[in-house]
Order: structure tokens, then sequence, then C-alpha cells
């Protein structure tokens, strides 16, 4: 998430002391994580620095951060074998939360983004902000007593939020989903939580989590399209994260599609993209027409409850080319497909990364989304954007958040 040219400017001070050290530091810890320097030498060869200084950051890093190893020895070219250097990625942990409006899941991952154990519990979403982040914090501390992570160091904990985040304040300011204003979430933690906490929107670090992790490695500006219970966007120009001035930028699924829509979207406001073509969109249209008389085979499969009726169900039935359900899907499948177009024709991003519940269901939406978009936007900008689905999957939100508390990590950064 931050160069080392980012890392300077937000110091203000490039020639301070600590800074130069810090920043020669990270240079070594990424030449000896990437594999481009496997001993102290070729690490001083390749960052210019002199030896001592190589060897002074070298033995912080193994006896202070703790993550560079000595494994062994290598072939001598003349002298002393050299000592081989591996990044320590194994005895480290961090934590990684998706705090869903249907369930809360949370990963811990060791420092090479390897899972190491996943829990997940149905979230209690009616009970309010309290209780909700209890389960979070349920689910932390279930995580650190995991046996292969006891007695070993866990860095921190990120928490990945539907909802605008401010970031002045640091609180999220307004979740549609949750129906939360201005909840302070590090203060409703508070001491229960022994670890650094860093939350942040939802879809926002799926893109991170892309970006360090996944697909979004190989662009320089992409945009990660949350399609779930909500819509947003998590947008990532020249690799770094797009805040916007408060930090809320990414709303994506509260523009306007349908001015004289009688839909009435979570936020207040109509013709949502999000009251369209999101997860809960899906089957609140399929409810709404079913209610109406419309004929499917939903009914049946619900025993006439319609409340049970979710997107899921109407993907599945879409599926099996269920005329009903096919027609639900497509429309909203279509609206997205608009907005992307839009998206396209406003930031002409190398690649679109679509993730998310209803992102879930591959061709069923991804054929007909390329082709709205290729119709709707401008072909000269359509033609090289790539539209691609999550790296990782249901997982997207959690590796994500594990991911932004890693970026601190592998640059040195104390989590506050």
């Amino acid at each position: 998430m931050n160069d080392i040219k980012t890392i300077a400017r937000s110091t203000g001070s490039v020639g301070n002391a600590k800074l130069i050290n810090r920043l020669n530091k990270i240079n070594i810890l990424n030449l000896i994580r990437d594999g481009k320097a496997a001993t102290r030498a070729e690490a001083a060869r390749i960052s210019g620095l002199s030896a001592p200084t190589v060897t002074r950051l070298v033995n912080s890093l193994i006896n202070v951060e703790k993550l560079i190893v000595e494994s062994g020895t290598g072939t001598s070219k003349g002298g002393r074998n050299p000592i081989i250097l591996d990044f320590d990625g194994t005895n480290s942990f961090v934590i990684g939360i998706d705090l869903g409006t249907t369930s809360i899941k949370g990963v811990l991952t060791n420092l090479n983004a390897e899972i190491i154990c996943e829990l997940s519990t149905p979230t209690l979403i009616e009970e309010g902000a309290d209780r909700v982040l209890k389960q979070a914090l349920e689910i932390i501390n279930d995580l650190c007593q995991e046996s292969k992570v006891k007695g070993k160091r866990i860095f921190g904990v990120g928490l990945a939020v539907a909802g605008l985040i401010n970031r002045r304040k640091d609180i999220v300011e307004f979740s549609p989903d949750f129906h939360w204003h201005d909840v302070d979430i590090k203060a409703l933690l508070g001491s229960a939580c022994d670890r650094p906490i860093i939350f942040d929107n939802v879809t926002r670090m799926m893109a991170m989590g892309e970006l360090q992790h996944g697909v979004g490695k190989k662009f320089r500006d992409f945009i990660f399209v949350n399609v779930g219970y909500g819509i947003g966007a998590g947008l990532v120009l020249n690799r770094e994260p797009y805040f916007g001035s408060f930090g809320m930028a990414g709303e994506f699924g509260h523009i306007t599609l349908e001015k004289d829509s009688d839909i009435q979207c979570a936020c207040g406001n109509y013709g949502c993209l999000e009251a369209l073509a999101s997860g809960h969109a899906i089957a609140e249209r399929a409810r709404r027409e079913l209610e109406g008389g419309a004929k499917s085979i939903l009914v049946e499969q619900v025993g006439g409850d319609l409340s049970k009726i979710t997107a899921r169900m109407v993907a599945d039935a879409a599926k099996t080319g269920e005329s009903f359900s096919s027609r639900v899907f497509d429309e909203a499948a279509e609206y997205l497909g608009i907005g992307l177009a839009s998206l396209v024709n406003l930031l002409s991003p190398q690649a679109i990364v679509l993730g998310g519940g209803v992102a879930q269901n591959g061709d069923l939406l991804f054929e007909r989304v390329r082709k709205t978009v290729t119709a709707r936007s401008i072909n000269n900008i359509s033609r090289e954007v790539e539209i691609l689905p999550a790296t990782f999957g249901i997982r997207a939100a959690s590796m994500g958040a594990a991911s932004v508390v890693l970026d601190y990590v592998l640059h040195l950064q104390p989590i506050e």
C-alpha cells in the first residue's frame, strides 16, 4: 500500500536519520522476502548500502522485528561460507475480520498470507453495534487461542466494515446495511481486545487484498466492486487506495440509476444501483413479483414462505434455466453492467475485479455484465478493460483485512 516515496512524504522529513534507517531496513527486508538477496553481501551489493550498514539492519530484522532468520550456509566464492537469510513468514500472524451483515468471518494468516484457521458466525445485526462487535471480539479471541499460534506473535487485527468510514474522526459515520450512525469501533471494543486494530470500508480492504496478494498485483489502476448484500467500490489508482477528502470514496452502490424508481435504498434514496442490483435487491425483487402473482419454482422451495427467498436461491434457479429467476437475475446483472460502464468511461481502469456473494455465480453474472459494459461504454476505453473475479472468492473481505495489517508489518509501521 505504501512505497518508500509515500512513506517519506508522510513524514515530511526525508533527511531524518530514523526515517532513512527505516526506509533502508524496508528495502533490505523486501530484497530478502522477494528472493532477490539471499545473503548480507548480496543485499549490500543490490541496495548499494555499505556492508556494516546492511549487517546492522539485518541483525535488527532478526533480533528486534523478528522478520528474518538465518537458515543455513551457502557456498563460498572465497573466504568464509555466507550465511543464508530467509524471510520468516511462518512464525508470526495477523487476523482479518469480515464484519458482514449476514455473517462475521475471521481468518488467521501467517505473514505469507497463508490461512492457518478460519471461523464464522451468523451476525446478530438486529441487536445493534455493541452485540455485533462483541461477536467479532469472540472470533478474534478464538483465533488467538488456535494451538498453532499460542506463544507466538499476532501483530494485529484488520476489520472490514460495510459503511462510510470517516478517517478524520476514525468512526463508521454511516452504514446503511447495519443501520449504524457514528459508531466508534475502537471505543466499543475498548480494552477487551488486546491486539492493535485497523478498520476500513470492506470494499477498500477487498481491493487492498487484491493489490497485495491477488490479481491486482499486475495492475497500476483497477477498481474492486463488491456485489453482495450491498454494493461498493474500492478504487486503486497508481497502486494506492483512493480515499477521497474524508475517506468516504467508493460508494458506488448509491449512484442513482432510476430517478423515478419507487424502490427505496437502505440509504433512504430511491433508484440506487444497490437497490436494483445487490443481493438484497435480487431477493426483494423476486419476493415482490411473486407476491404480485408471478409463478416460480422458488415458491415451492420455500414452502410458500416468501421471506425465505435469497439471492442465492434466485441465482441457483436461474442456472437451471427457470424463466422467472433468469429474468430477475439478468435484469440485476444488466443494471450492474450499466453502472460499471460509467466507471469505465469515467476512470478508464486497467481492470475491474468483481467480488462479494453475487459475484460467485460465475458466467451467469460475468457474461451479462461484460456484454452490458461493452454496449454501454466507449469502445476505445472498454476494449482494454479486463473484468475479473476476485482472487479470494468469499474470503475476499477477511483476506483483504488481513492484507492491510500485513502491509503495515512489511513496512515496519506501528499499528495504532
